[in-house]
């Protein structure tokens, strides 16, 4: 071999080299990216089927809890949309891996069961003893599932790849947890109500103009200064001017320091505070932080206020308000305040909800006495307490009833039923969740 033909040689080994190389490095980030696209889309399944399994646990719950032929119903298509969802979040999972079959097969029944209950409330039958003990043998199996999906979830964002088999399923259930037939040829439901929001007493805005504020005074950016600055106790020339906001609720936006605060052009309402800085440390109660949410509540105006319930997160303690006046809470009209643990300190306000829906309202004329109300509820709830309430409900409409705090038989679990003051009818149920950081409502 000549050296001429000897360099054109190696010239081509050393090229064909590097283009393997390179073919090996392209295939390699090629299967890489489709591995991570894989692993993000197994995730966002694993995600849905986390809250699909929430909310199956729930409704679940709920209707062990209900005595409504019309509640009962409708938590029953929930229950069928939701059980739905899950298996399709399922069977975008690697299931053999992750050992979800059982899951899939639960959710398959779970989901038959709430068809059958939804037809037989249909035809005006009533539910048996052995179909509520089946209801309660669903719901264990749904809390089994619910958790053990839950610590999945907390694996995988803590760097476990379900991709490598490092995210499994830790809840060993029987694939037939009803022992007893039931008729598999219930009613399809062909639509469902969507869930746009977390039940009647979250604190979201409901779409509709203000009747507070388009009753109250126009007030001027420097007043509303001099609002925000009273708030915070400081000086007013510490206050600066940042925006406008136009919405359903209009507000000038001032700033002091960490704090950024909204007041109504309308009537100069607070309608919310936020500090932007972190908490380090608790050195107060829950209790204190309540009281001093209270005053804060008093000294800006916002009077009639009873709190509701609380938790605790990083430090904050997060109190909910409703307006109580006469014996009647009105779950309308809500405010947050979140009190810093460390100091008690106001750091957040949210009072939308509050400028939204009130408004002077109708006396509380009951047709229906406490009394009749409660014969209304199920028998296997134990009464603690009876309120009378305002509640909204998701047409924007509101309703008097009868709040009774309850406890179940069945699973030792508090809740809240409302029956409708004049209808008698079961108008919504409501979970209370017990926990180191306060109490919540679901």
């Amino acid at each position: 071999m000549t050296r001429r033909n000897f360099i054109r040689l190696s010239s081509y080994t050393a090229l064909s080299l590097v283009l393997l190389i390179a073919f090996a490095m392209t295939n390699t980030r090629n299967m890489n990216t489709y591995k991570n696209s894989l692993e993000v889309s197994y995730r966002q399944s694993l995600a849905e089927l986390d809250e699909c399994l929430d909310s199956v646990n729930t409704d679940l719950t709920k209707s062990l809890y209900s005595n409504s032929a019309e509640e009962m119903k409708e938590i029953s298509r929930d229950l069928y949309a939701k059980c739905s969802v899950a298996k399709n979040a399922v069977s975008r999972l690697p299931v053999s891996q992750m050992e979800l079959g059982n899951t899939y097969k639960f959710l398959s029944q779970a989901s038959d069961y709430a068809q059958y209950i939804g037809t037989k409330i249909e035809r005006g039958e009533v539910i048996s003893d052995k179909e509520h003990k089946n209801l309660k043998v669903l719901l264990k199996y749904a809390g089994a599932l619910s958790k053990s999906t839950a610590e999945m979830v907390d694996i995988a964002e803590r760097g476990a790849k379900i991709t490598d088999g490092a995210v499994k399923n830790t809840a060993k259930i029987s694939a037939s947890p009803l022992k007893n037939s039931f008729s598999q040829s219930a009613k399809s439901f062909e639509s469902f109500p969507s869930l746009l929001y977390d039940g009647p007493f979250s604190d979201q805005v409901l779409n509709k103009e203000s009747e507070l504020l388009k009753k109250a005074n126009a007030v001027s950016k420097n007043d509303c200064r001099r609002i925000a600055a009273r708030a915070l106790e400081t000086n007013e020339n510490r206050i600066s001017y940042e925006n406008e906001s136009k919405g359903r609720l209009p507000s000038y936006t001032f700033k002091s320091g960490r704090y950024t605060v909204a007041v109504t052009k309308q009537g100069g309402y607070l309608k919310s505070v936020l500090y932007s800085g972190k908490i380090n440390e608790s050195n107060i109660s829950e209790k204190n932080a309540a009281e001093l949410a209270q005053k804060f509540l008093n000294k800006i105006g916002y009077t009639d206020m009873k709190q509701s319930y609380y938790s605790v997160n990083e430090n904050v303690c997060t109190v909910n308000f409703a307006y109580a006046k006469s014996g009647v809470y009105c779950y309308s009209d809500l405010i947050k305040v979140s009190v810093s643990m460390d100091n008690g300190d106001i750091i957040a306000l949210d009072a939308s909800t509050y400028l939204t829906n009130h408004r002077d309202r109708t006396a509380f004329k009951a047709k229906i006495g406490s009394a009749a109300a409660q014969k209304k509820l199920s028998p296997y709830l134990t009464v603690n307490g009876i309120k009378k309430a305002v509640i909204p409900k998701e047409n924007g409409t509101e309703e008097q009833c009868w709040e009774f705090f309850c406890t179940s038989l069945d699973t030792g679990e508090d809740t809240l039923i409302y029956i409708n003051n004049r209808t008698g009818r079961e108008e919504d149920i409501l979970l209370l969740l017990y926990s180191d950081s306060g109490t919540l409502v679901k």
